[in-house]
């Protein structure tokens, strides 16, 4: 099976160029100017092999923090090989100590939190089925390229990353094709190596999370399902110092982006009205006041105690 490397450099700081044209001068390398995130970076590998005259059937999409285990990517694409309507496929992958990472992932409704079936459990072959899924992770994941289109690329708004690769398996889904999850394309990954600051890969996460539902929830699913839900979570972890602050900081960005992402819902939803548009930049405001009416609760509380304590 012919194989090319392409390497997206996302405008590092580091060697990383001057590395891989010493040590591998047959891999493909593209230079972003400046970085354009995990969606940015992709997208531009994606659209430079299907300008190619000969563009490929599938594209691996890998982060740079993997290893992959032998035949990981024969496996990969082996269900675009035998069922023409599966347009991903997702791997097994573990971390460095060996327990798994990703068996396949769901979300937890109502807040759509990432649930990474089989996480830090020990592999004992119990994710071993190959199976549909509603959603593989962007880590290590194979694609058809007849399934993707400008729709059906990674939306650069999910920046710097976290919830593009969902966001493109619901996409793709609703498109009427298949995600696969594939237990014998095997791989390590070590985690978050980009971003090693806990508070930053919150704030990130977060201002997915809320991209993704404000994207594809229905109109009642977030308003009878995900609003009472998120303002419980926002008034409860209002004051801690990463919680807390990681999600004002995400809801103040998406109320200032949200114009833009409610012009990403239009295109998916055309029955979308103008009303519907008023009602979510309130549904957004009330939860930053859920927020602030935690804090301001503390605050008095803490008045209270001062002045009963003096």
């Amino acid at each position: 099976m012919p194989v090319e490397i392409v390497v997206v450099d996302n405008a590092s700081q580091d060697d990383t160029i001057a590395q891989i044209t010493q040590r591998y001068p047959d891999v493909r390398l593209i230079c972003n100017e400046r970085n354009l995130g995990f969606a940015g970076g992709m997208n531009t590998g994606i659209r430079t092999v299907l300008a190619d005259p000969s563009p490929p059937d599938a594209v691996i999409l890998l982060n740079q923090d993997t290893i992959l285990d032998p035949m990981c990517i024969e496996h990969l694409v082996m269900p675009l090989a035998t069922d023409e309507q599966v347009a991903a496929v997702g791997a097994k992958i573990r971390y460095p100590d060996g327990t798994i990472q990703h068996a396949g992932v769901r979300l937890e409704w109502p807040r759509a939190v990432v649930q990474h079936i089989g996480w830090h459990e020990p592999d004992t072959g119990q994710y071993d089925t190959v199976q549909e899924c509603e959603f593989v992770t962007g880590a290590a994941i194979a694609l058809r390229t007849a399934a993707l289109d400008p729709e059906h690329t990674l939306d650069e708004g999910f920046v710097p990353a976290y919830f593009e690769d969902l966001d493109l398996c619901w996409r793709l889904r609703r498109a009427g094709w298949k995600i696969v999850y594939n237990p014998m394309a095997t791989l390590g990954h070590h985690e978050s190596l980009s971003l090693r600051d806990e508070l930053q890969r919150s704030s990130y996460y977060n201002r997915g999370r809320l991209r993704f539902v404000l994207k594809h929830y229905t109109l009642s699913d977030l308003f009878e399902s995900f609003f009472p839900a998120e303002c419980a979570h926002a008034e409860r972890y209002a004051l801690w110092p990463v919680e807390g602050r990681a999600l004002r900081w995400a809801y103040a960005e998406t109320l200032l982006h949200l114009r833009e992402i409610l012009v990403a819902r239009r295109q998916l939803d055309p029955t979308f009205q103008p009303a519907d548009e008023d009602q979510l930049i309130g549904f957004m405001r009330c939860l930053q006041r859920a927020q602030a009416r935690a804090l301001w609760r503390n605050a008095h509380q803490r008045a209270d105690w001062m002045f009963n304590h003096s």
